[in-house]
């Protein structure tokens, strides 16, 4: 069974969808903006989550 939590990059703070047992679900993802391996208990997929705010914005950023 899929299922999917949210949390941020251990390295770089973006917000990431981490969705697990779907395919292309890895034991060893990689961050979609930093490209440095996350590392999880299951195999998951990551995908930016452009849906809520990353907490890795400093204030005055504008271009991401």
């Amino acid at each position: 069974m899929a299922t999917a939590w949210f949390g941020p990059c251990p390295h770089c703070k973006i917000a990431l969808s981490y969705l697990q047992g779907v395919t292309g679900s890895t034991m060893t993802p990689v961050c979609p903006e930093c490209r440095k391996p996350v590392t999880v208990s299951r195999a998951t997929l990551l995908m930016a989550d452009h849906s809520r705010p990353s907490t890795a914005w400093k204030s005055g950023d504008t271009q991401r």
